[in-house]
């Protein structure tokens, strides 16, 4: 099954019940799978990233291991160009051998235990919004698996809103849910800007890197008014029918090219710096 992307493994034996453990036999199950793999006990699954910090709302993510750098792949859309520059592999923490272990064994666990991960997520996420009252939360920081699919009751969880970046068709290889927001990444792949095109102009979002400063981005692209995506990592309160412009960044900056950057837009949104939320 592991050569299967990650993905359509869970979707297979989706969707899951949220509650068909008690969380304390979810942290049970977790706690020994890690103990397993050499740790003491499992770690809190959400946590953020400087960029996420800095939102109005309390937001949280699943940050797994991108692309099939952890043995699964987790990123069966990605492009040459997105591989090539992944901010949270090639840059800055991505590179430190602490962060990548976790990401593994959090990618890993989610493979081995699924109910159990997805749980301890649905777990995490009430104390959160019980705590804040609202809650942005992106599944995919550094992947691109088809949680509408695979756990959609997450996004019934009261004051939880999700968002995510995605490379697969919108309009075609993903569903739809009122309280899951998707943004398209457009890639170095031509057909990305067709799809990009058609998705806004049926009221969707689309993430565009330009060859621009930060914060110094054109106002249209193909007609679309361009928002600034640098500002905060929130997507639930854009506007319909925009795109998210971004600046690129780190390793993105040696492979310009003419209009959109060859990059996974969703993962190349600047400094990574992992914590637990509270």
């Amino acid at each position: 099954m592991k050569d299967k992307p990650l993905s359509a493994v869970l979707e297979a034996l989706g969707p899951f019940d949220l509650d068909a453990l008690d969380p304390r036999a979810a942290r049970s199950v977790a706690d020994a799978w890690y103990r397993q793999h050499g740790r003491k006990h499992s770690p809190k699954l959400l946590s953020a990233t400087s960029k996420m910090r800095a939102s109005d709302s309390a937001s949280v993510g699943i940050i797994l291991r991108p692309g099939n750098a952890s043995g699964l792949e987790a990123c069966q859309w990605r492009t040459a160009g997105c591989t090539a520059v992944c901010v949270l592999e090639t840059s800055f923490r991505g590179k430190e051998s602490g962060n990548r272990d976790a990401r593994d064994l959090r990618t890993w666990l989610l493979f081995e235990q699924p109910q159990a991960f997805i749980t301890l997520v649905a777990h995490e996420l009430r104390l959160l919004a019980a705590r804040h009252g609202t809650v942005k939360f992106r599944p995919n920081v550094a992947s691109d698996l088809r949680w509408e699919y695979i756990a959609p009751a997450l996004f019934d969880l009261a004051g939880v809103y999700g968002y995510d970046y995605t490379k697969a068709d919108p309009l075609k290889h993903r569903g739809s849910l009122p309280n899951y927001t998707l943004t398209y990444s457009v890639s170095e792949v031509t057909r990305s800007e067709t799809v990009a095109r058609k998705y806004m102009a049926n009221g969707g979002r689309a993430a565009v890197v330009f060859d621009s400063p930060k914060h110094g981005l054109p106002a249209t692209w193909h007609g679309f008014t361009v928002i600034d995506g640098d500002i905060g990592d929130d997507r639930t309160l854009d506007p319909p029918g925009v795109v998210v412009g971004l600046s690129a960044k780190a390793d993105a900056k040696v492979k310009l090219t003419a209009g959109p950057v060859p990059i996974r837009l969703g993962r190349s949104l600047g400094f990574v710096k992992e914590g637990v939320a509270s």
